[in-house]
Order: structure tokens, then C-alpha cells, then sequence
């Protein structure tokens, strides 16, 4: 299952991955083609061997012993690797040092062979073999003078390179496009993961956990909206408040007041119509939008849905724990253009004057009698 769930990521995000592997493919060889400079490499090779002509028959034996041991081959090494003998070289060709300042220098002992590979590179492939053999020879002539029973010569000279060593367009694509693939499964995953996110806290934002109706502020929001897409229209915003859990709401456990709200909900979606719209105004209380609805209908409407509401609901099966919710109503309709603000503030005062009488639903304007 875990791995369905990250392939329909991916088929999600698809075209991130494909974006990704392009763009890094791109830069890969507008780098390659347009930004680095093309480096090439000259390699010699030495060999390094007893000289026979200044050691003695008996030492020829301790002499290959001794080079087994490495250490004569790797001070040879750092010999040809030397800033001095670069350094001399350099001057033995009269040239400008700031003209090699481009160039680098490295040196491998092959292992298990008594073989240097000693390498020059730089932007140009006739001044990096320049440097590999001539470099090489300054070292040679200075390991003569210190060093006579052990001998390094020239193995392979060094030949002009035809190819660059870097770049290489075509592999460094080929590294781009994995890499442009990784960072495109990467972005689909993370765009998964933020839009889940964001659509949970969208779905905070418009609805309420308690009673699973919107928001007050998503509700007003649809309001405006609704009034805004149809502003001839007459609506009826209705306020309903749960008069008979007043005093025991804040005692009541947390598991109840969710049963009670839901169950407000509910009844509210079943007998109203699919386009009026509910949403939680207050702890106590409930607002309903009925669209293209005068106050009259709205009145009818509601109080149709209290005889519902009025029903006792039992918390507590075990217990039998029963509360009645006593709902109050006041209704507001829009019809002369009225503000949100101003529709709410008739609302509530008509909910004021139905907890003050016996009409349980009471319309702004039109006074209860009695």
C-alpha cells in the first residue's frame, strides 16, 4: 500500500520530474559547452630500478628488497609532485611563471609495480605535454645526484592529449539527468506532502470540529460571496441558539457537546435544502443562510426544523443521560440591500426577542403578540 501511495505521487507530480530532469540536463551542457574552459591532461610515465652500473653484485639483492618496501618509489614520487622542481623547470625554460599559474601537477604510485604516473593539466593540451616531460626530466637529473644505486628513467613520454579529460558532455548529462530525476521525485513528494497539508488546513479553516458545519468565519465568507453573486436576490440569515444546554455546556464532557453539535448538523442538512448553507456562529449557537428565501418561507421553514431540534437527546445510552436543546431563532431577510453587519445585528435582535416570548422563531420587523 505504502508503495501504491508514493507511485500515485509520482504520477501526480509527473511533470515536475520531467521539468527537473530537463532543466538539469540544460545546465549541465550550457556549463559544459558555454562556461568551463576545456582541461586536458598530459600523462608520463617512470620506472624506477636498481643501477646496476654503481652497486655490486651482492647488493643487487637488498637493492630489490628495498624497493619493495615502497619508500624509495613514493620520495621519487614527491620528487616529480615538488613546487621546486615545478618551480625550476620552469625557469630552465625561461618562461613567465604567471603563464603556468593555470596548470596543476599529480602523481600516482601504481601499486605493485615499480611505476610513476605522473600528469599535467591544464587549457592547453601542448603546454601541459611541455610540462610532463620536461618536469619530469628536472626531476630525473636532480634524483641522479642524490641517488645512485637506485635509477628513474622515462617509462612513456608524454603525447598530446586529442580530448579534454572535463568536460564531458555527454556523461555529465547523463550524471545531470539522474540527478535532475532524483530532485524531481524529491519536489513531487514534497509538493504531495504541502498540498495535503494546506488542504488540511484549509479544511480547519472552513469547518468546525465539534459540530462539523463551517466556520463562523468561512460562513460569513460564503455570505459575502453569495450576496455578491447575487445581490437582487433575497436571502434569510437565520440565527439558532441552544437555550436548553446553556447552563450545563461547560460542565458537559467533550464527547457529549461533539454528539450534540453533530447531531445539530445533521438535522439541520436533512431538513434544509442543499444549497442553504450552515455553519457554527457560537458555542450555543448555529447559523443557517437560506437562499432566494423570504423571512416568511425561512420562518415556516425553521420552524418546522425546531420540532425536530425539540426532540430530547439522549447522551448516554448506558444511562440513559437525555438533555432538551430548547432551540431559539431569529431570522433576518435581505431585501432592501441590506449589509452583512446590518443583516446579523436584525438577526440577533430578533433571536433577543424570541428568548424573551414564547415564539420560539422570530422575524425582524414583525413583533411577537402577547
Amino acid at each position: 500500500m505504502e508503495i501504491r501511495f508514493y507511485l500515485r505521487m509520482l504520477q501526480r507530480g509527473w511533470w515536475l520530474i520531467l521539468i527537473s530532469a530537463l532543466v538539469a540536463v540544460n545546465l549541465s551542457l550550457v556549463y559544459s559547452y558555454f562556461v568551463v574552459v576545456p582541461q586536458f591532461e598530459a600523462v608520463a610515465r617512470f620506472i624506477v630500478s636498481p643501477n646496476i652500473q654503481n652497486i655490486e653484485s651482492r647488493d643487487l639483492v637488498n637493492s630489490l628488497e628495498a624497493l619493495d618496501k615502497r619508500s624509495i618509489i613514493s620520495t621519487y614520487a614527491e620528487v616529480l609532485n615538488s613546487p621546486q622542481i615545478f618551480k625550476g623547470t620552469v625557469e630552465l625554460l625561461n618562461q613567465d611563471p604567471a603563464n603556468f599559474t593555470a596548470y596543476t601537477t599529480a602523481v600516482t604510485v601504481l601499486p605493485e609495480a615499480n611505476i610513476i604516473r605522473f600528469s599535467v593539466r591544464g587549457p592547453n593540451p601542448d603546454v601541459a605535454v611541455l610540462l610532463a616531460n620536461n618536469v619530469g626530466q628536472y626531476a630525473i637529473d636532480y634524483v641522479r645526484t642524490l641517488y645512485v644505486i637506485y635509477d628513474i628513467d622515462f617509462l612513456d613520454k608524454a603525447v598530446t592529449p586529442t580530448e579534454p579529460f572535463e568536460p564531458r558532455p555527454a556523461q555529465d548529462a547523463g550524471m545531470a539527468l539522474l540527478l535532475g530525476i532524483v530532485i524531481g521525485v524529491g519536489l513531487a513528494v514534497f509538493r504531495d506532502q504541502l498540498s495535503s497539508t494546506l488542504d488540511r488546513l484549509k479544511q480547519r479553516r472552513m469547518i468546525d470540529n465539534e459540530s462539523q458545519a463551517f466556520t463562523r468565519e468561512y460562513f460569513e465568507q460564503r455570505i459575502r460571496q453569495e450576496i455578491a453573486g447575487n445581490p437582487d436576490d433575497v436571502v434569510t440569515l437565520g440565527i439558532i441558539h441552544l437555550n436548553g444546554i446553556h447552563e450545563t455546556y461547560d460542565s458537559l464532557p467533550q464527547a457529549y457537546i461533539n454528539k450534540i453539535m453533530r447531531q445539530v448538523t445533521e438535522a439541520l442538512r436533512y431538513q434544509l435544502r442543499g444549497n442553504d448553507l450552515i455553519g457554527r456562529w457560537s458555542p450555543l449557537e448555529f447559523g443557517v443562510l437560506l437562499t432566494s428565501t423570504n423571512g416568511g418561507s425561512a420562518k415556516r421553514t425553521l420552524s418546522r426544523v425546531l420540532a425536530v431540534l425539540d426532540q430530547k437527546t439522549r447522551l448516554d445510552v448506558n444511562d440513559g443521560l437525555e438533555v432538551r436543546l430548547d432551540p431559539r431563532v431569529g431570522l433576518a431577510d435581505r431585501q432592501g440591500g441590506e449589509s452583512l453587519p446590518v443583516l446579523i445585528d436584525q438577526a440577533r435582535q430578533a433571536l433577543e426577542i424570541s428568548m424573551q416570548s414564547d415564539e420560539k422563531v422570530s422575524l425582524y420587523g414583525i413583533r411577537p403578540f402577547g
